[in-house]
């Protein structure tokens, strides 16, 4: 029995020495794009490293570490880190609080709406918005929508693309004149995306490839919108909300 109970023992220290030498070789390198590749060699190697990240993440004193930790767990599936990435939507650095925001989407935590939405409410740095937007947009947190609309108006560029985009998920066909009041601005691609969620109407969005400037789609939703805006909310050819 003492055999076995050493033999045992012998081969839990061979299974967990190599992650644990890893992790630690994780948390001291700071060159993010070298530390992504040793992440993906922990997630790809250790399936069940979850826990250990959860517990490198609550430990470490390197901010880099916390948050790329986290999107180790979400990549593993590991649920059980939940709470602490909710305490983390809190955190004192935008880049935590924008990657446990993403952790959450990822992890498709329904229970974390709550927390989400307090972030999202007094969230002031970018980073952290487009990520809590679009976390608020794939756990379709609708009770998001008045605060997404405030700050659609506060915020610029990229990331009131990303604003607007989410609002096209979360909001009504009464914010479809407030999208298309931003269809000639920033090339007006997410007002169109958001406007073809809204109503439904197919503008022929392509993702992929090379586009004109603004892309065809954009053009489409702008003639579609001239047609329709003094007569909306009436709308013969929506077929959504």
């Amino acid at each position: 029995m003492k055999l076995l109970t050493l033999v045992l023992a012998a081969h839990a220290f061979a299974q967990t020495t190599p992650l644990t030498a890893l992790l630690h070789e994780f948390d001291d390198e700071h060159d993010l794009a070298r530390k992504e590749r040793l992440l993906g060699h922990v997630t790809s190697r250790y399936p069940l490293a979850g826990a250990a990240l959860l517990s490198l993440a609550q430990s470490t004193a390197n901010v880099d570490t916390r948050w790329m930790a986290m999107r180790g767990m979400a990549a593993l599936h590991f649920k059980s880190g939940t709470p602490f990435l909710e305490q983390s939507l809190r955190d004192s650095d935008a880049g935590v609080r924008a990657n446990a925001a993403r952790a959450l989407s990822d992890l498709r935590s329904k229970t974390s709406a709550g927390p989400l939405l307090a972030m999202f409410v007094v969230e002031r740095e970018d980073s952290a918005l487009e990520q809590c937007s679009l976390a608020l947009k794939t756990l379709s947190i609708k009770a998001a929508a008045p605060v997404i609309r405030q700050k659609i108006s506060e915020t610029t560029g990229q990331t009131r693309s990303w604003l607007i985009q989410a609002l096209g998920k979360l909001g009504e066909r009464s914010d479809v004149p407030l999208i298309a009041s931003y269809l000639d601005i920033d090339g007006g691609l997410a007002a169109t995306e958001a406007l073809q969620e809204l109503t439904g109407v197919d503008f022929g969005i392509v993702h992929s490839g090379l586009m004109s400037y603004p892309p065809p789609s954009t053009l489409a939703a702008r003639a579609w919108w001239k047609v329709h805006s003094d007569a909306w909310p009436r709308c013969d050819d929506c077929r959504k909300k």
